[in-house]
């Protein structure tokens, strides 16, 4: 597996989009599969925040996606950067690539200068903590209860390994 930047690999805009309108388009940022595909198009960035990131077989097969955003939720104008649609194929989940994305999403903020980095979930918050974020606030996003999390600059990105499992369900977590 390989993970690279979207803007090398435009041509899955739309299967992108059709996998996330697919998970979550009970939700109001996943009811447009244009809109979707226009936020992706949006983050196909090279050197920059926003961006979108997509894990890749030996093949070239699609393994996943996640993406660092800017002012995610307008009730949060304080907090910039956001981890967010972290997607893995229902067939692929449990095999690591989440964890993979999510690791890469770090490092590559990081070299871009993010001081902190935030997401939302209702569920995954022993995922994300394995990875240095802490709960920062409880809210309600789309009429669903998530808490906000924080990660920042200055914690090292060591993952606990010793962690359980995450359930299938990880992908989930971030934008709502």
């Amino acid at each position: 597996m390989r993970i690279e930047l979207l803007a090398d690999h435009r041509y899955l805009i739309t299967k992108i989009a059709a996998f996330l309108h697919d998970e979550w388009g009970a939700f109001p940022p996943w009811a447009s599969l244009l809109a979707i595909e226009e936020r992706l198009a949006a983050r196909s960035q090279a050197h920059e925040v926003p961006f979108t990131l997509v894990a890749l077989s030996a093949e070239n097969d699609f393994l996943g996606t996640a993406s660092i955003k800017r002012f995610e939720l307008p009730a949060h104008p304080d907090k910039e950067h956001w981890l967010g649609e972290v997607f893995i194929p229902k067939g692929l989940r449990g095999q690591g690539i989440g964890s993979s994305m999510i690791a890469e999403c770090i490092k590559r903020s990081l070299d871009l200068g993010v001081q902190a980095l935030y997401l939302y979930t209702p569920d995954q918050q022993r995922l994300y903590e394995r990875f240095g974020w802490q709960e920062a606030v409880q809210t309600v996003v789309n009429d669903e209860a998530v808490s906000i999390m924080v990660r920042h600059a200055t914690h090292n990105l060591h993952v606990e390994r010793d962690a359980p499992p995450t359930s299938r369900h990880h992908a989930r977590q971030v934008e709502r």
